[in-house]
């Protein structure tokens, strides 16, 4: 029963968490803590306490007596329409990409040190790829993952192999952190990854970095298909450069002028 009630709490906190923001970002202009009591019809004590949480995690900046939204949601909704503008823009290069390869195409970025799926392209062939747009997945065993980690700091590097560690998704898997740091400088050198059946048995992926206008990484396309129709030699020679080539197609609609990257 406890358990319960401690739940409820939980759920009811977020609820007028939410409200909160919700007053602050309607309003347009600051609001101090008896407005925004008024407006969500919360008593003022819990106002101050649920504003004292959100202004010590960046959702709600306080400025006097007054407080408007934070950083926080700013550079969240910034996230978020730069995740939209990949997709739009990348759409048709998608399009083509799938087209050109009849394999299966991924869109992904890289959020807390793993990827996530933004869009996803089916192959016209019989193969379903079990990924699915919002899903989740390591960055040291993906093609996405590879192309983009190889464009980052190397500190930022190692502070996502100590946050999540190098887990074995398959005998391939690269395990080791000197070799996944070989591993990403071939990737830039070459300019596209690959996910030798590093994540999931029997799959095996190519995929290269996108960058926007001030040449910062942006995301990253991937070509995925079974083992056995793409070869190791066939991902190398055939879909490595399509994937670059639709890579830097996408960069530069989102206005990447080239040269420097990362």
């Amino acid at each position: 029963m406890k358990k319960k009630l401690a739940g409820r709490e939980g759920v009811q906190s977020l609820e007028r968490a939410a409200a909160l923001l919700r007053a602050l970002g309607e309003t347009g202009r600051p609001l101090s803590a008896a407005e925004l009591a008024a407006a969500v019809g919360i008593p003022r004590p819990t106002v101050y306490r649920l504003l004292e949480t959100l202004c010590a995690e960046g959702w709600v900046a306080q400025n006097g007596r007054s407080y408007t939204i934070g950083a926080a949601v700013l550079w969240l909704a910034a996230r978020r329409l730069g995740q939209l503008e990949l997709r739009t823009v990348g759409r048709p290069v998608l399009e083509a990409l799938r087209d050109r390869t009849g394999e299966t195409v991924h869109l992904g970025v890289l959020e807390g040190g793993q990827v996530v799926y933004v869009e996803k392209l089916e192959s016209p062939g019989p193969l379903r790829m079990a990924s699915m747009v919002g899903r989740i997945v390591p960055a040291h065993s993906t093609a996405l993952g590879k192309a983009i980690l190889a464009h980052l700091p190397a500190s930022q590097v190692e502070e996502i192999v100590l946050r999540h560690g190098l887990p074995r998704r398959t005998p391939n898997t690269i395990t080791d952190p000197e070799r996944l740091l070989q591993e990403l400088a071939a990737v830039r050198a070459r300019g596209f990854s690959v996910d030798n059946v590093e994540n999931e048995e029997g799959i095996r992926c190519v995929g290269a970095a996108i960058f926007d206008h001030a040449g910062r990484l942006a995301g990253a396309v991937s070509v995925s298909g079974s083992a056995s129709t793409i070869s190791l030699e066939r991902a190398r020679r055939e879909l490595g450069p399509a994937v670059r080539d639709a890579a830097e197609q996408i960069s530069r609609a989102m206005g990447w002028p080239g040269g420097p990257r990362g």
